[in-house]
């Protein structure tokens, strides 16, 4: 029997280097889907062991390119802010040049369907990254607004870098004094000429920018941060790294560390760990997220009623938990004991190495016989050796040092309980990008 075997694969066109030296490729963190041209995009798995990668985004600089291609939408129109107004949960009454903006969009019962980044770039242009498709919500709306709406997502880049030297690798890169740049806002600059958008903010909760370009001049780009950055210890990171910056940044994400309800049988992810399957806290609201201040009632949007009703009730929040070493022993010890076999704990991290971004692993939390909570994203912090996790649980509950359950291991395994103590996020409490003092980092000078 002859097989054809057809090159339906490609390293992504944003590395500068054609033979790349990595051997193992993963798809890209975000929508994989193939491009244009057939293929589907691939990107390193790793450049290092996770503990290296990850310990650069406390002691250097990180880059990561694995979020490419991104759905990233260019709008002109100022009815656009009419469209977020009644479909998302924010609020754009005050919403300067300039500003980024977390924004989420939830189901009739408060449940987050999608949230991602919007920039307003002038009076009425913006471009907007991982939110639903601008003009397909106005259609199915009966199209009411006017505004002019263009997928960039093979057109344009995302470069992340995180860490205390990220400051000054995007200066030096730049050649442009970036100290007046504040928390989730973006200015223009140029590399080489080529034209870019610096925006201050990241995933590991450190000080934090992202490079955003034509993907045409990618290559040169990526090749030019590393160059700069040898000097500062820039290092390149892959998806485990990248996962577990958003535990440690204190950040929920998406397909890492909660569900969508689509309401149609197989659109929703795969969850592996103890939280069974039938439970609705796999699903989460912003309340569940910590984002709750970014909820305004101000307008009609979808879940607007049942958000409303959240707030004024007894609810869940978001925390870390701290698990017991001696526990997590133990259960590395079954493990190891044939009798028992107790699911495997990686220490870097519940990854599943075949599924990728398909699978959430999601624990179960317990006081007692009582679920009180669901945790997710468990790792092992490089920085702190303790092993952590993001949870959403009953406010009660949210008490810096309060101890609870973790049961581990999946449905119908020998599973344990491991001991855990909550504390209050976010877990990086020192030097945040949302309020670091970049005046301590000398001002560049250029030659």
């Amino acid at each position: 029997m002859n097989t054809k075997i057809t090159p339906d694969v490609k390293i992504s066109p944003l590395l500068p280097n054609q033979i790349p030296k990595n051997k193992v490729f993963v798809c890209p963190e975000s929508v994989w889907m193939p491009d244009s041209d057939g293929k589907w995009q691939l990107h390193p798995f790793a450049f290092d062991r996770w503990d290296v990668e990850e310990m650069a985004y406390y002691d250097s600089c990180t880059l990561h390119v694995g979020l490419n291609p991104f759905n990233i939408y260019r709008v002109h129109g100022g009815d656009f802010l009419q469209l977020l107004s009644c479909t998302s949960v924010n609020t754009f009454k005050v919403f300067p040049i300039g500003k980024a903006r977390h924004t989420i969009f939830c189901d009739d019962n408060g449940k987050i369907l999608l949230d991602g980044i919007v920039l307003r770039t002038g009076e009425e242009d913006f471009t907007a990254y991982n939110i639903p498709d601008p003009a397909y919500m106005n259609h199915q709306m009966g199209s009411p607004f006017n505004f002019e709406c263009d997928n960039l997502r093979e057109k344009r880049f995302v470069f992340q870098m995180c860490g205390k030297r990220s400051l000054e690798v995007v200066e030096h890169v730049c050649r442009k004094d970036l100290h007046d740049l504040k928390f989730m806002y973006v200015c223009d600059a140029q590399v080489d000429g080529k034209n870019v958008l610096i925006l201050r903010t990241g995933m590991a909760g450190t000080l934090a920018y992202e490079i955003h370009g034509n993907v045409e001049d990618a290559p040169d780009i990526y090749q030019r941060i590393l160059d700069i950055g040898a000097e500062y210890g820039i290092q390149e990171i892959g998806r485990l790294c990248y996962v577990n910056q958003h535990c440690e940044g204190s950040i929920f994400q998406l397909a890492e560390h909660f569900n969508i309800n689509f309401g149609m049988p197989g659109d929703q992810f795969v969850i592996s760990g103890s939280l069974p399957r039938d439970s609705e806290l796999q699903y989460h609201s912003p309340y569940d997220c910590g984002w709750g201040n970014l909820v305004k009632f101000d307008h009609d949007f979808p879940g607007k009623e049942a958000l409303v009703a959240e707030s004024q009730r007894h609810h869940n929040t978001a925390v870390h938990l701290i698990w017991n070493k001696e526990d997590i022993l133990k259960v590395q010890a079954a493990v190891m004991d044939p009798e028992k076999r107790a699911d495997y704990m990686d220490m870097g991290g519940d990854y599943d190495y075949k599924n990728n971004c398909s699978t959430i692993h999601m624990d179960a939390i317990y006081d007692g016989d009582k679920l009180i909570g669901a945790s997710s994203d468990r790792m092992l912090s490089a920085k702190t050796r303790e092993m952590i996790s993001i949870c959403t649980i009953d406010e009660d509950y949210a008490i810096e040092g309060k101890e609870v359950e973790v049961l581990w291991g999946n449905p119908g395994t020998y599973q344990m309980r491991i001991r855990a103590k909550v504390t209050l996020m976010p877990y990086i409490k020192k030097d945040r990008n949302d309020n670091f003092d970049v005046e301590t980092i000398p001002h560049p000078v250029f030659d």
